[in-house]
């Protein structure tokens, strides 16, 4: 009976030990670290962890491939957006502090000029500006129709009241501006003409350089801003006045809308006949801002608008005449 216990108890420790192997035995997919946690109790950084069998590489989804129109839409949204930002920076930003009108007026003062065309029939008057060292003068093509071709001086007077300063000529008169177009919207974008001072009103010699305006031909104004306006209205006065007793007027008008070639503003003392050939003046950087070129021919001056043409209208009037820019035209 003993014998029978010692050799059941023997059986049963060999069991025991064959199946605590087992338990403990690693598989052949397991990877070791898992043996490790299990006999130690720690894990291993992963930097260590050794695969036993390959498992899968995991990929990333391939991108889509963006063919030509749809990275232009792309650009065209992020340009559109910048344009947007900068839109609403440029409301969120305060205007620059305006000029005095002390400045404003001691510039034009002596840029700004008066055409006085004596003809057989009577006289005519409008305004002009010195854009120019050597004494060329901007001002519209209706001014300058009478006397295209005929070799004409008109007389370029200056101050307040207007005094004979100079002589000048037409230089550049444009073809595109005729009897059959200039009161419509071809005529109204080509009425641009230019003269040159040919001689003192004393008949001496021209040795010094005149002020003069240059013109920023990409300047444009805002919607809503100030601009000052110069000019020689004579709409209200009679032939005495204009001879003896004329002087440069100096207002202010509001843009109300514009576009690459036209500025439209609201009502000025510039509002009067006389003015065509005057000026708008950016009221913050003295900068030249439009050719006057009409007005609406209300009765009330103060219902009238004001109609001028863009810095960059007279550079493309002056390109098709002559095939020249403004700037290498003046430089001839």
């Amino acid at each position: 009976m003993r014998f029978l216990l010692y050799i059941v108890t023997i059986l049963l420790s060999v069991t025991f030990f064959v199946y605590k192997q087992e338990i403990s035995a690693p598989t052949q997919n397991e990877p070791l670290a898992t043996q490790q946690e299990e006999q130690t109790g720690t894990t291993t950084p992963e930097t260590s962890t050794i695969a036993t069998t390959t498992k899968p590489i995991a990929k990333p989804k391939p991108q889509p491939v963006l063919d030509q129109a749809s990275i232009d839409l792309i650009q065209q949204k992020i340009d559109e957006a910048n344009q947007a930002i900068k839109e609403i920076e440029v409301k969120n930003t305060p205007p620059p502090p305006r000029l005095s009108q002390q400045e404003l007026y001691d510039k034009a003062s002596s840029r700004v000029v008066n055409f006085f065309c004596e003809y057989s029939n009577g006289v005519e008057t409008a305004s002009g500006v010195i854009i120019s060292p050597n004494g060329y003068i901007l001002t519209n093509a209706h001014v300058a129709e009478a006397f295209v071709n005929q070799n004409y001086e008109c007389k370029i007077r200056q101050g307040s009241p207007a005094k004979n300063i100079a002589y000048a000529k037409i230089v550049m008169f444009p073809s595109t501006y005729t009897s059959t177009n200039k009161n419509s919207w071809e005529g109204h974008a080509n009425d641009v003409s230019i003269w040159k001072i040919t001689r003192s009103a004393s008949g001496e010699p021209i040795t010094s350089a005149f002020p003069y305006y240059s013109i920023d031909t990409n300047y444009l104004p805002k919607k809503d801003q100030p601009l000052a306006t110069f000019s020689y209205p004579g709409e209200l006065l009679g032939y005495e006045v204009l001879l003896k007793n004329l002087n440069m007027l100096f207002g202010e008008t509001i843009v109300s809308e514009f576009n690459a070639d036209f500025i439209v503003s609201g009502m000025s003392l510039s509002s009067q006949s006389g003015s065509s050939g005057g000026i708008l003046a950016d009221v913050y950087t003295n900068k030249f801002a439009g050719l006057i070129f009409g007005v609406t021919t209300t009765t009330n001056i103060n219902e009238r608008k004001l109609f001028s043409l863009s810095p960059y209208s007279i550079d493309r009037v002056v390109r098709n005449e002559t095939g020249l820019s403004l700037v290498e035209f003046l430089n001839q």
